[in-house]
């Protein structure tokens, strides 16, 4: 290397992904145990009664702050026809600024948006948003929850609706033509009807090299959905990340980043954190 020439810079990382979860949400022993310990851990108020939940469910129309949800849980009888308790978690972090930052001027992607709650709170930081779902009933009520909520977005042309089905190649080809690869990738309880690979290989052939995706996520079965995250060990460089102090943990949030920086972020009743603050991976 001549002199005064800057150093050549080094290949970047290979892709990566970080998943964090706490004890409180998979446990890691038996019930009994896990009960006796629970005994052990300083206590916490309960919250205070708000709107967020499951029981919630059933409500025909939600607020989120300034954002008006209508929901058709009984109506259409799905899961993405409702906004659920990791949604309202990947909502939370949104509204943080380090994540408002990253979606600024974006593009990003939302599979199995549902509702849309996240696919407009991406748009309300001036990022170009892309929803996606496979149901044609909630493609529906995402069209509509974007109308009832424009007037709180930068611009009428921030969000697209497309039909995605995870791991149809005609769709995801489709994508691709009309709108490239994406810089954030967002989902939220994507692990409830994934199947073996199909989510895999559709965030693969959608996320830019550089790109983000963030998914949070509430634990059912956890041997099936974590061998659906083991998976993405074949194509990324994976560390998994246990995180034991936080109590009355909402929902889990995992990032998949592809390089460069990586934070994680667990919401509970008490406060919304970055409990992993953005790390070199």
């Amino acid at each position: 290397m001549q002199q005064g020439q800057p150093p050549a810079q080094p290949p970047p990382p290979p892709r990566s992904v970080r998943f964090a979860y706490s004890e409180e949400v998979i446990p890691s022993l038996a019930p009994i145990q896990q009960d006796e310990r629970a005994s052990d851990r300083p206590h916490i108020p309960a919250p205070l009664q708000r709107e967020s939940g499951n029981g919630l469910l059933g409500l025909k129309v939600r607020n989120f702050g300034p954002l008006v949800i209508t929901q058709n849980y009984q109506g259409m009888g799905g899961t993405g026809s409702a906004v659920w308790q990791a949604a309202e978690a990947m909502l939370q972090m949104m509204k943080l600024p380090a994540y408002m930052s990253m979606l600024h001027g974006r593009k990003v992607l939302e599979l199995g948006a549902g509702t849309g709650i996240n696919s407009i709170a991406a748009a309300m930081s001036n990022a170009t948003v892309v929803a996606t779902d496979k149901d044609p009933d909630s493609l529906v009520l995402v069209q509509s929850n974007i109308q009832a909520n424009q007037h709180l977005l930068p611009s009428r042309h921030h969000v697209a609706v497309r039909t995605l089905a995870w791991g149809n190649q005609e769709n995801i080809q489709a994508i691709k033509d009309e709108f490239g690869l994406f810089d954030v990738i967002l989902g939220s309880d994507l692990l409830f009807e994934a199947l073996h690979g199909e989510l895999l290989v559709t965030i693969y052939e959608l996320c830019a090299m550089q790109g983000v995706v963030i998914l949070t996520h509430s634990p059912r079965d956890y041997r099936r959905e974590q061998s659906l995250l083991d998976s993405f060990s074949a194509y990324f460089t994976t560390n998994e990340v246990r995180l034991t102090t936080i109590i009355h943990t909402l929902r889990t949030c995992c990032v998949v980043q592809s390089s460069g920086h990586v934070g994680c972020l667990y919401h509970t009743y008490a406060q919304s954190e970055v409990l992993l603050n953005t790390n070199e991976v």
